[in-house]
């Protein structure tokens, strides 16, 4: 079986045996922690085998005393027991059939005494020789939410939106920084499935336009970053490497047992290979959004509009930081742009339109705002455009909603990007967002530092097409 048929039995299933599953699910202040009710909570269409050997029924649903007892082809098992019981189960699944195991016990190589690292020799042999993977152990397990299903014991948040994540922390099932993903694998220990086994399911996904990786360590380095240069040739691959101090690195090898490296390795490492590494959970939510949100953008020149001079300043800092580059406007936009200010305002990049707005009396602030950004949008030495406002001002309206569109269907390979301050900052972020075609980000600094990657990224790709 291959690498991708294997993985989809993890992501895709259409049955599960849940082993050792609960009668009465545990609730921590208020939270289900429970993998049947999330399960069924969900909406999972497909067949669910709940293994209990003193219950005929739980939710509703048949339960088999042992795997044995329970109906042919299945395609996945989740199994939660105690460490010492793992092995037999295992086994048990694979003499079965079963091709994909998820395990989500912790205490084998990532534990300190040598029982564990014993039980995990002895569920690597279980599996030798036979088409059987294993996800994990220490692993929360997969979800998808086109199908829709969550092998996870806590509830996740996911989204039907095109990005898929490959991590090494369960934590990530719980919208860690407000990221929500479409599907997701989580790796736990990495046993057996690794990150190029995820890696080669999302490059064939027709769902997934980005893939993001939280990485910790791992033991084959170079089959990773050949697997991962592949990937980013035909999508944007986003990675949170941690582990970057000594001690960090000591806490990596008793999370998941990996090996880490030098830091300074894997950033060149991972710029080679045409890989997005980011800094922070931060960054990695803001470049997963804008990689299925925004266009590439075709070099690193900016144009900003905004209506106080002292944030179109602040701009200029976070252009200048980013490495990109403040555009410089043509003739005939710096004509159109003098068109709608007064006569002693010094037209440039960024405009400030504000006076245009105090003098134009009759001209509302949406009207100038948008032909100052179609004119930046029109001008062919500017790649991105990032506008900066105070939502109090009277422009927030259906008609400022509509510039993003206009903007996305007449310039569809310039991002157009915010940022927004005031009293209706997150009100006017909603609906903004709300068209798919933006993105609206809480400092210029973070909306800059995403423009310079989608620049970076459609730079390796245009270096892709003539390899």
């Amino acid at each position: 079986m291959d690498i991708v048929a294997q993985m989809k039995k993890f992501v895709e299933p259409k049955s599960v045996a849940l082993i050792g599953v609960s009668r009465e699910p545990m609730i921590t202040h208020g939270i289900i922690v429970d993998v049947l009710t999330n399960l069924i909570n969900c909406g999972y269409q497909g067949k669910i085998y709940p293994i209990h050997p003193q219950a005929s029924e739980i939710k509703g649903l048949k339960t088999y005393a042992t795997i044995a007892d329970a109906p042919e082809d299945i395609d996945s098992a989740v199994i939660n027991l105690p460490r010492d019981l793992i092995p037999g189960i295992v086994k048990e699944c694979v003499n079965k059939g079963i091709k994909a195991i998820t395990i989500a016990t912790q205490g084998f190589a990532d534990a300190n005494d040598d029982q564990g690292k014993q039980l995990q020799r002895e569920i690597d042999d279980a599996i030798k020789g036979t088409d059987a993977r294993i996800l994990g152990p220490n692993s929360l397990g997969t979800a998808n939410a086109y199908i829709p299903f969550s092998s996870s014991f806590w509830e996740t948040q996911m989204e039907k939106i095109p990005v898929g994540l490959v991590c090494q922390t369960g934590v990530f099932f719980t919208s860690l920084a407000g990221l929500k993903v479409g599907k997701i694998i989580d790796l736990g220990n990495g046993s057996d499935v690794h990150f190029s086994d995820g890696l080669a399911y999302f490059k064939q996904d027709a769902e997934t336009k980005v893939v993001g990786l939280h990485v910790e360590g791992m033991r084959d380095a170079a089959t990773f970053l050949k697997q991962a240069s592949r990937v980013a040739h035909k999508k944007p691959v986003v990675v949170l490497k941690t582990g970057r101090s000594e001690r960090a690195a000591r806490a990596v090898q008793s999370h998941t047992g990996s090996l880490v490296g030098k830091d300074e390795v894997w950033d060149v490492a991972l710029k080679q290979a045409g890989v997005i590494r980011v800094g922070d959970v931060e960054e990695f939510s803001d470049m997963l959004r804008a990689f299925y949100v925004l266009p590439l953008m075709k070099g690193g020149k900016i144009g900003i509009v905004t209506g106080s001079g002292g944030v179109g300043i602040m701009g200029i800092d976070a252009c200048q930081k980013s490495g990109l580059e403040v555009a410089k406007l043509s003739s005939a936009t710096i004509k159109r742009l003098s068109a709608l200010t007064p006569s002693w305002q010094d037209v440039g990049n960024p405009i400030d339109i504000w006076p245009a707005v105090m003098v134009a009396r009759k001209a509302s602030l949406f009207e100038v705002l948008r032909t100052a950004t179609k004119t930046f949008f029109d001008d062919p030495g500017v790649n991105g455009v990032l506008c900066m406002f105070d939502t109090r001002l009277p422009a927030f309206g259906v008609e400022f909603y509509q510039l993003v569109e206009e903007a996305a269907k007449s310039h569809s390979d310039k991002p157009l990007v915010f940022y927004l301050h005031g009293a209706f900052a997150n009100e006017a972020k909603n609906k903004l967002e709300e068209t798919n075609k933006t993105l609206v980000f809480p400092s210029p600094e973070r909306a800059m530092r995403a423009l310079r990657h989608l620049a970076d990224y459609s730079e390796f790709r245009a270096s892709c097409e003539n390899w």
